[in-house]
């Protein structure tokens, strides 16, 4: 029984060894495991820590990206905006090019136009020319036939002198005669051609001798020596000749532009200027013309030349361009440049976009009816009240408005020849 329990009992011992040692080996590896625990937990605590480091620093980087990005929208909306400025600028010049354009065309027809009629007046001047050198040629031949007495051709030859010395005097002097003097001179040159004519008196009219008038018998002047021609006083020195030398005395007459200028032939009046080049020619002329004014003066008033006063009213902008030079439109865009010098937000410098807003309009009015435009209270974004002030200030003094409000209130280039005639009017109403 003994040994039986002891074989146990060292069995037993045996397996508490064994298990000692399986045990003593566990507690082995789990010190090792254990250690290489430690060992992770401090590399994942590095690891963490570098970790939590990078992580700051990419917060930092991200919050600086958000700033940049930020910046670069403010940029991108600067660039916008700026590149819709840029755009609508572009826009508004190509628009203006295109009216300077269609302005340059308009100017370069009426160029054309103009030389076309300066070269049509210089044909007809050069056939007047050529007309004026053969009746020279022909009254040449005439005075060659009467062979007046030497002494008569002396007193001729100092009168011409004396005539084309004083011509730009007399011209002068003459040029606006009064009614009286103008009728009284030519009764006395008609009375005196008359006595010329065949079947007169034939008497010489002395030098010192005071016409009167046929109808009235007031004392009239005689024609200053620059208002008969030397052929003229010729006629009137041998009116007691024969009758075929008062027959030519006659033609002499008839020869003169006497006839064109009673129909109202102005033209006729002016000095030709290809007549100076000839001295004969000039002459001539010149006597001739200050007589035909003088004529022209007692002609009935049908056949009088229209004033310059009624050739202003029927075209208004004719002197303005005479005023400024060039064309007529551009002569009008000078002179409201000129008027509205001075006022703030104007820049004149077309017929159509610078007046869409109707500032243009209400500083031109306001030069002259200033109760009627309170120019300093006006903006230039209320188009409707700029431009219902303006032409109810326009209507007020009878100047009838010929643009249609509604055409001009939704576009910003109204049509350029209206807005050109409204102006027109204004000018002609105020200036002329």
């Amino acid at each position: 029984m003994c040994d039986r329990q002891a074989e146990q009992l060292s069995r037993t011992s045996q397996k508490l060894q064994e298990k000692t040692s399986e045990n003593e080996a566990d507690i082995k590896n789990l010190k090792e495991t254990i250690f290489e625990l430690e060992d992770q937990v401090e590399q994942h605590r590095a690891i963490k820590l570098h970790n939590n480091q990078l992580i700051s620093d990419l917060e930092s980087r991200a919050m600086k990206l958000e700033e940049q990005k930020q910046d670069t929208e403010r940029q991108l909306k600067a660039l916008t905006k700026q590149m819709k400025e840029d755009t609508e600028e572009w826009r508004r010049f190509q628009a203006d090019l295109q009216t300077a354009v269609v302005v340059a065309n308009d100017i370069k027809c009426e160029a054309q136009q103009e030389l076309r009629v300066v070269k049509r007046k210089l044909q007809e001047e050069e056939e007047k020319s050529a007309r004026l050198q053969k009746e020279l040629d022909e009254l040449g031949m005439l005075g060659r036939k009467s062979l007046p007495p030497p002494h008569f051709t002396e007193e001729v030859e100092s009168l011409e002198t004396d005539a084309a010395n004083r011509w730009h005097g007399v011209c002068i002097s003459r040029a606006s005669p009064t009614p009286a003097e103008s009728a009284a001179t030519v009764k006395s040159l008609i009375k005196s051609f008359d006595l010329g004519c065949p079947g007169s008196t034939g008497q010489n009219i002395p030098v010192h001798k005071v016409p009167r008038s046929p109808l009235s018998g007031i004392p009239v002047r005689t024609a200053p020596a620059a208002a008969v021609s030397p052929m003229q006083r010729h006629s009137v020195y041998n009116n007691g000749k024969t009758a075929s030398k008062g027959v030519a005395r006659h033609t002499d007459l008839s020869d003169l532009p006497l006839a064109d200028l009673l129909k109202g032939r102005t033209e006729e009046l002016k000095p030709d200027h290809y007549l100076r080049k000839s001295p004969s020619l000039e002459s001539l002329s010149k006597p001739s013309m200050a007589f035909s004014s003088r004529m022209l003066a007692s002609t009935p008033s049908n056949l009088k030349p229209p004033s310059k006063l009624s050739v202003e009213r029927k075209d208004p902008l004719a002197a303005l361009a005479r005023e400024y030079g060039g064309s007529k439109r551009n002569a009008l865009l000078k002179w409201c440049q000129k008027k509205t010098e001075g006022y703030q937000n104007i820049d004149i410098t077309n017929f159509s976009s610078s007046w869409s807003d109707g500032l243009a309009f209400c500083a031109l009015l306001h030069t002259y009816l200033p109760a009627h435009i309170p120019y300093q209270e006006l903006n230039g974004q209320d188009k409707k009240r700029n431009l219902m002030l303006a032409f109810q200030a326009a209507e007020s003094v009878g100047i009838k408005p010929s643009l249609e409000l509604s055409e001009m209130m939704y576009t910003d280039r109204p049509d350029w020849q209206s807005v050109m005639q409204y102006v027109a009017q204004i000018y002609k109403y105020f200036e002329t």
